[in-house]
C-alpha cells in the first residue's frame, strides 16, 4: 500500500513538472546566442560560413551556391531617440557555379517567434530592398545557423560598375538555384567575413572585435 502510494506521487509530482511551461526565448535572448556574446554599445558582429565540398555539389547538381559567407551586423546607438530599437543586418557573400566574382545580397532584419506561437523558438526576418526577396534565419543548439532563402534573393556584384550593378540587381534570383532553399552555416573565425567590410573603418572594426 505504501508503495502504491509513493508511486501515485510521483505520478503526481511528474504531472505537475511537465505541465510548467517552458520559458520561452526572447529577442534579446536571440540575439545574444547569435552574436555568442552579449551586444555593447555601438557595433557589435558575428562571421558565419559554409564551403561546400565536391562531393557534396555532384550529389546536388542542381545546387549553385558553392560557398557562404554571412556577417551578422547589431549596432546599438549611445544615444538612441525615444523608442528607437537597435538595429541589425545581415550580410550574405555568395559565389555561384560559373561565376568568376562573388555576389552580395543584405537584408535588415527583426527578430520574431513564430506566428501564432508566441512561445516558440525565436528567428529573425530579413527582408531585402526593393522587394528583392526574404531570408530568415534560426539557430541551432551548437550554435550553427540555418538560413533560409525560399524565392532567391536580389544580389549585387562587389566592385562593379552602376551599368552592370543595375543588371544584377535586375535579376531577382539572384543566381539561386531550384535546390539553393536551405543552408546551414557554422560560426567562423571573424577574419572570414573581412571580405563583407564595407570600407577600411569597418574592417578595423571587425579587426578589433576579433
Amino acid at each position: 500500500m505504501q508503495f502504491s502510494s509513493r508511486r501515485a506521487a510521483l505520478a503526481l509530482a511528474f504531472t505537475l513538472v511537465s505541465a510548467v511551461p517552458a520559458i520561452a526565448e526572447t529577442a534579446d535572448d536571440f540575439v545574444k546566442r547569435l552574436l555568442a556574446r552579449a551586444p555593447a554599445i555601438g557595433t557589435t558582429y558575428a562571421c558565419f560560413e559554409r564551403v561546400y565540398d565536391a562531393a557534396h555539389l555532384a550529389s546536388h547538381p542542381q545546387q549553385n551556391v558553392e560557398t557562404m559567407t554571412l556577417l551578422v551586423k547589431y549596432t546599438i546607438a549611445a544615444h538612441p531617440d525615444p523608442g528607437e530599437a537597435p538595429q541589425y543586418e545581415l550580410r550574405i557573400g555568395v559565389k555561384f557555379r560559373q561565376a568568376k566574382r562573388m555576389k552580395e545580397v543584405d537584408g535588415e532584419c527583426s527578430a520574431t517567434h513564430p506566428e501564432n506561437d508566441p512561445n516558440g523558438p525565436v528567428a529573425a526576418h530579413c527582408g531585402v530592398a526593393c522587394d528583392g526577396g526574404a531570408i530568415d534565419v534560426a539557430l541551432k543548439d551548437n550554435g550553427a545557423m540555418l538560413v533560409t532563402i525560399p524565392a532567391g534573393a536580389r544580389t549585387w556584384t562587389p566592385g562593379a560598375d552602376d551599368k552592370q550593378d543595375e543588371a544584377d540587381r535586375e535579376a531577382l534570383h539572384g543566381g539561386f538555384g531550384t535546390d539553393d532553399k536551405l543552408f546551414r552555416l557554422d560560426r567562423a573565425d571573424m577574419r572570414q567575413c573581412l571580405v563583407l567590410a564595407a570600407d577600411r573603418k569597418e574592417k578595423a572594426q571587425m579587426t578589433r572585435q576579433h
